[in-house]
């Protein structure tokens, strides 16, 4: 089994970051902990630079799991929950024997962020190069009362006021089980939702992101509500391919 990581504990968000490294490194290895249904969907991308990407993104989500659930990476069995707004099986995933356990993950360019608490959880990371053509047309999709204030902020302080604004709402979206599918909608009032604690994330240079936390996962019982305590980690790309060389190793017996 893998070493255990510290236990996530109420009132406690883990978050971690892996950097990828250059396209190819470990990719055949990692790609092992994936389970068919995520190979599959990997096979479906065109550029190798994505599928390295994603490959490396899902494995030290499962070192990770696997590391909190005392278990193996290529033994974790991912599910979906139902979607609250249609009742499909696209919903939140979580692990198959997680004991309340719940995570979420997010990736952008080379970062990926891995967020984990003990309820409700979504997270979002962006990359910071994004055009300002491409901040106007997605800021197109936010509230009119959001794009008003967005509007009237100086041109140098748009482009990040854009960025925040846009990981709090997808972290929320996501920490509620909709996801970007069914619109941004349900987000219109998350900075006033009482049910959901909203975090701007400290990550890497040329980065921005945030978490949403259920207020069930914030919670300590028997006690009043508490600060969250945000944990922040690294997860080495060098121990995601470690971990997959056992997996090798049985694969080619």
């Amino acid at each position: 089994m893998t070493t255990p990581y510290p236990p996530v504990r109420p009132g406690e968000l883990h978050v971690w970051w892996l950097t990828v490294p250059p396209a190819g490194t470990g990719t055949k290895t990692a790609a092992r902990l994936l389970d068919p249904q995520q190979r599959e969907r990997v096979a479906r991308l065109k550029r190798p630079l994505h599928r390295h990407r994603k490959i490396m993104a899902h494995a030290g989500l499962r070192v990770l799991l696997a590391g909190h659930l005392g278990t193996l990476p290529s033994e974790v069995r991912l599910r979906r929950a139902v979607c609250p707004a249609c009742g499909g099986p696209h919903g939140r995933p979580y692990a198959a024997g997680g004991h309340e356990l719940e995570f979420s993950m997010a990736h952008a360019g080379d970062g990926v962020l891995y967020a984990f608490a003990r309820g409700p959880v979504g997270v979002d990371v962006e990359s910071d190069a994004v055009t300002a053509r491409t901040a106007r047309t997605v800021a197109g999709l936010l509230p009119a009362a959001r794009r008003r204030a967005l509007d009237a902020l100086p041109e140098p302080e748009r482009l990040r006021a854009f960025l925040g604004c846009w990981v709090r709402t997808e972290a929320y979206l996501k920490g509620i089980g909709t996801g970007l599918a069914h619109g941004i909608g349900a987000a219109q009032g998350a900075s006033a939702d009482p049910a959901w604690h909203l975090v701007d994330l400290a990550v890497p240079e040329g980065f921005t992101a945030a978490a949403a936390v259920s207020e069930r996962a914030s919670a300590v019982a028997g006690s009043p509500p508490a600060r969250l305590r945000v944990r922040t980690r690294v997860l080495a790309s060098a121990s995601v391919i470690k971990a997959a060389e056992p997996a090798r190793t049985r694969e080619g017996r």
